[in-house]
Parts: structure tokens; sequence; C-alpha cells
């Protein structure tokens, strides 16, 4: 074996073996962070569904008030099938600010991948997206709304809302390791941002000075996409789906590099 030939092999080897090691703490982390975040909790993971039926009351009772439409579907369905992914991609970037706090023994001690640690949050997030969705199946069947081939897109909105979750998670952990205020707002935007997201009502509502602004938000194609495949047997709008990519991975190309940077200087802030 000549030279050239053994050094490709060694980079090959040693690159499997980085990746080995980052999927097997990847499963460890997601391991601790499932048995740990309900750990001495009455309700446990029923936390999951509470949170967005909380949401779907509260609009429901606003819907009363401000007469919002749903598209001819049943409103608590309406609501509901946006607030599913809209509560994992919720709580994956909030639980992605504080994961390399929460980790800084390991990071101290060993010189892992930084990125494992918000990939773990937004992995465990995955959990709450599956318990929530069993109440959206059983209300979709409650009010006998057909199951179509558009259920296909699904597994593409859940990536690019997990990919949307993690581009903004690296961002929030990287700057609130030294700023922890980063932290704290992160609820603030969050709840900003539901109120700029089509969940408690249809993205035709919007008024159409507003609608160029308002289609640079990334979560109003994925939220559109889900409700349309899900309870309307829609494809999604390929245009406002064009936008979120688009908006993806403009959130990724600051998030990463900046995360990257900062991430060599954790062990000594932490």
């Amino acid at each position: 074996m000549g030279k050239e030939k053994r050094g490709t092999y060694v980079r090959r080897l040693d690159k499997e073996i980085k990746i080995h090691r980052f999927l097997n703490l990847l499963l460890a982390l997601v391991i601790r962070e499932i048995k740990g975040r309900y750990r001495k909790s009455i309700l446990g993971p029923a936390w999951a569904v509470l949170q967005p039926l909380f949401y779907m009351v509260i609009f429901t009772f606003l819907r009363g008030v401000l007469n919002i439409p749903s598209e001819g579907m049943p409103y608590v369905v309406f609501t509901f099938s946006a607030l599913v992914p809209w509560t994992f991609f919720s709580n994956a970037v909030s639980w992605c600010g504080p994961s390399i706090i929460a980790n800084g023994a390991v990071i101290k001690k060993t010189a892992v991948t930084r990125e494992v640690f918000p990939v773990a949050s937004v992995a465990t997030s995955l959990l709450d997206l599956a318990i929530a969705s069993i109440i959206l199946v059983g209300m979709m069947v409650w009010f006998e709304i057909p199951v179509s081939g558009t259920l296909l897109w699904l597994p593409l909105l859940i990536a690019m809302t997990a990919a949307l979750a993690l581009g903004v998670g690296l961002g929030i952990a990287a700057l609130g390791t030294y700023r922890r205020d980063v932290i704290f707002a992160t609820p603030f935007l969050m709840q900003f941002w539901l109120l700029a997201t089509p969940v408690m009502y249809p993205v035709g509502q919007v008024p159409e000075n507003w609608m160029f602004l308002y289609r640079l938000n990334p979560m109003v194609g994925i939220i559109d996409g889900f409700r349309r495949a899900l309870i309307q047997g829609l494809a999604p709008d390929l245009g406002l789906l064009g936008i979120s990519l688009v908006g993806i991975s403009m959130v990724w190309l600051i998030g990463w590099p900046l995360f990257r940077h900062m991430s060599q200087y954790f062990a000594d802030v932490l």
C-alpha cells in the first residue's frame, strides 16, 4: 500500500471512529435526558401533551372573541395540528440554549464535539412530538378527518423543523454560554415567534402588505405545510416551503459558524 493510499485509509478510519464516538455519546445523552427530564414529576411525559392542549384552549377562547376562521376545519384540530410541530420546535430551541452549561463538567474534562449537546436536546424533543401526535391522531379519528397520501410529506417537514430548531439552538447555546441573559430571553423570543407564525390563524388572514415580510419566517411554510398535509389532504405550498428552506440555510450560515468559533473557549468560561 502506497503512502498516499495509506494516508487516505487512516483519515477515513479516523473519521469513522469519530462518527462512531459521536453517535454513541449522542445516544447516551438522549437516554440520560429522557430519564432526567421528567424525574420527580408527578405527570411525567404528560407535560408533552399539556402544553399544546393549554394553548389550544386559550386559542379556542380567543377565536370566539376575534372570530378567527379555520378554513372549514374543526378549530380544535386546526390549531392543534399546528401546535404539535410548534411545541416540538419551541421545546427543542429552549432545551438547546442551556445544553452547554448543563454539560460543563463533561466539556471541561474531555475533548468532545460540542455540537453533540444541542443535537441531543433536539433529538430528545422528538419524544414530546411523538407523544403529542398520539392525541392529534385521536382528534382526527374523532372528527372523522380522512387520511391521505400527503402524510408522506411529514418526514420532510419534521426534518426541516428539527434543522431550524438546531440552527437557532446552536446560536442561542453559543451566546448563552457567555451571557445567560440570552437563555433567559429565549422564552420571550419563542412567544413572539409563536404570534408571528400561523398557529392560531391561517396564512390567508395576514394582510397582503405584510405578506412579504411574514413569509420570511421559516416556520410559516413549515406549519402551513403540516396543517395542509395532516388535516386538509393537500401537498404543502412549495413556494412557502422553498422560502423556509432558504431561511433555514441562512440560520445555519450564521448559527453554526458562530457556535464553532465560540466553542473553542467554552471550557474557559464554564
